[in-house]
């Protein structure tokens, strides 16, 4: 039975709304790689997470976690430029900010209004009622690729802490991502994994010293655990 004429205009524009949101879902990638940096929204002043120094240099563990991204999607942590924010809404209303990594709790308020989602935990933080608040960071719901870039490059960070390199099949996910064949490297190489990133900025030779806790891996009692990059046989 030959389709309705309304029939025919439902589908042909499912059709279109199919094929518009696979394009819109690689444009923040396609801004960021075109434009030569990545913006990341940091907080100006929480020591161990992310400050300013006398000299202007943002330092602290989400500064680190912004340049990992950054060397994934552009080769180098050099190519990213730091925006403090105080607010979500200032995320909203400046498009040009990529993500957020700013000592943010993954809550589904903060997620249910349908503009923003969080990326992979990053970081467990006590609470003084015996509670643990995941830290994630905030990318907007429509930057799917980008979105899916900034979780696997958390989750190399760990994957390298817990195997003490990466292996061979893990460093070629690129193309599964769009990026280079040894993206993941490149990351480790430049900013270390998880466990260096904690000891330069929590470590006891820091002045933020603070136990790693929920933040070990999930094999050494902690809450980390990083998903395989790679298929495993049998899996």
């Amino acid at each position: 039975m030959p389709l309705s004429h309304t029939l025919r205009i439902v589908v042909v524009l499912c059709v279109a709304n199919f094929f518009a949101t696979k394009v819109q879902a690689g444009q923040r990638v396609d801004q960021i790689q075109k434009r030569g940096y990545l913006v990341c929204g940091v907080a100006r002043h929480d020591p161990g997470f992310s400050e300013v120094r006398p000299d202007g240099q943002f330092v602290g563990l989400e500064v680190d976690l912004c340049l990992a991204v950054a060397v994934a999607v552009l080769g180098s942590g050099a190519n990213v430029r730091f925006q403090p924010l105080e607010t979500v809404h200032e995320f909203l209303s400046d498009a040009t900010i990529d993500l957020v990594f700013h000592r943010l709790t993954w809550t589904l308020t903060r997620e249910a209004p349908g503009q923003l989602e969080f990326g992979p935990v990053y970081f467990f933080e006590p609470q003084s009622k015996k509670t643990i608040a995941p830290l994630a960071p905030l990318l907007r719901s429509g930057d799917v690729d980008f979105i899916r870039i900034v979780r696997w490059t958390v989750f190399a960070l760990i994957e390298a802490e817990e195997r003490g390199t990466l292996t061979e099949s893990a460093r070629q996910t690129g193309p599964s991502l769009g990026l280079p064949e040894n993206w993941s490297r490149h990351v480790i190489a430049e900013v270390g994994h998880y466990g260096d990133i904690y000891e330069r900025h929590f470590g006891i030779a820091s002045t933020n010293h603070l136990p790693r806790g929920p933040n070990r891996l999930w094999r050494d009692g902690g809450l980390l655990y990083a998903p395989a990059m790679h298929e495993q046989l049998g899996n």
